[in-house]
């Protein structure tokens, strides 16, 4: 019987693609910590004002 490998590559249901750009929302804002916050507003300045700008969604 002969080796077999295992496949090196994730199946496509459990790898993203990347073609899809995800634009977080207030509540994914408010979610997040400090550092990923901190990330945003150096990736994004602009993304990052107009969320902290947008009102947050009382409950």
């Amino acid at each position: 019987m002969p080796e077999h490998e295992p496949n090196q590559t994730p199946a496509p249901y459990a790898a993203g693609t990347g073609s899809v750009p995800v634009s977080p929302d207030r509540d994914a804002f408010d979610r997040m910590g400090y550092r990923e916050r901190l990330a945003l507003k150096r990736e994004d300045p602009a993304g990052y004002a107009a969320l902290r700008a947008a009102p947050a969604n009382d409950r």
